[in-house]
């Protein structure tokens, strides 16, 4: 199974009932068989994909990702599961419980920043505002916001000084701004909607509906996928710092304000070669911790407290093998 990145195509269309066509030009075109495909991620947003190849990959419950400037859009085949006791718990949680689930989710984000933060020797910030929280002076929106700026700062320290110089003079950089048209942000919005397709499949096959969030409003499509994956959000982070500090003159803007096909291949790499580290004394990855705490999650929805649907991300336990 692979994430098939797709660039410079003109077309995408349906091969047979087992592939589809991606066409680059005058008979020119690349084939790819359907149980290939785990994500499908199209650069740009001048591809044309036809009703047929969109039904197909919909079939076999394949997240389709557009990365464009206006940022990541993910096509949902939410429609193939069918309505189950799951769903009808998650429907059913008030607020009070929705946020007790994402608040968990959010203090596991926050540890596995600080687990990166160690590791690279510097000192970890405290969470604050925890007590407001708790008795309703801000809302959990704000005390996610107000902890995540102190984390970045810390984060951001962690690049040498020469590179973050680099940023600021050649782009503008002013820190994580998911929309920025830095290589840095650029890189963390590719690894994060790497993530999203993942998470988009995980929970679709859990049995819980990636439209019904805990945190996120529904003016994102799948809503719970950005409220899960915020466990899993270190990791592309720590990938994206291994990268720019080994390699950062290979990550690259290309003249249409996108990361080039190199960078992107780079990335990847760095980003796989996490998600398929064992972690130690266990038998799970990163890469399974996805797919297996959707269905953790769905059990605490349905009302069991006592199982851990959370991930904490610590690079110090990962057993790394290149591939």
């Amino acid at each position: 199974m692979k994430v098939i990145f797709v660039k410079n195509a003109e077309r995408i269309s349906r091969k047979s009932r087992s592939g589809i066509l991606v066409h680059f030009g005058e008979n020119k075109y690349k084939e790819i068989n359907i149980r290939d495909i785990e994500a499908l991620f199209i650069l740009g947003s001048k591809v044309l994909i036809e009703s047929c190849a969109i039904s197909l990959l919909s079939s076999f419950n394949i997240p389709v990702a557009i990365i464009s400037k206006l940022g990541v859009s993910l096509l949902s085949t939410h429609m193939l599961t069918y309505y189950n006791d799951v769903r009808r718990a998650q429907y059913a949680m008030n607020d009070e419980e929705r946020q007790k689930i994402m608040l968990e989710i959010l203090l596991a984000k926050f540890r596995g920043f600080s687990n990166i933060i160690k590791y690279y020797g510097k000192d970890e910030p405290d969470i604050h505002y925890t007590e407001d929280l708790e008795k309703g002076n801000i809302s959990l929106l704000l005390w996610e916001a107000l902890n995540s700026k102190a984390y970045w700062e810390k984060v951001l320290g962690i690049l040498p000084g020469d590179i973050l110089d680099t940023l600021k003079a050649r782009y503008g950089f002013e820190g994580r701004k998911p929309r920025a048209k830095d290589p840095f942000n650029k890189s963390i919005s590719l690894l994060y909607a790497l993530l999203y397709a993942m998470s988009l499949r995980a929970l679709v096959a859990s049995g819980l509906d990636p439209t019904e969030g805990l945190h996120h409003k529904t003016r994102y499509s799948t809503p719970l996928v950005f409220d899960y994956v915020e466990m899993y959000k270190p990791i592309a982070v720590h990938a994206v710092l291994k990268t720019f500090k080994s390699k950062s003159e290979k990550i690259n803007i290309n003249k249409d304000g996108n990361l080039t096909k190199d960078s992107i291949e780079i990335l990847a790499k760095e980003f796989f070669l996490i998600m398929r580290a064992r972690i130690r004394n266990t038998r799970m990855t990163p890469y399974r911790a996805v797919y297996i705490n959707t269905y953790r999650l769905a059990r605490r929805i349905r009302g069991d407290e006592k199982v851990r649907y959370t991930f904490t991300y610590n690079p110090k336990k990962l057993i790394l093998h290149d591939f």
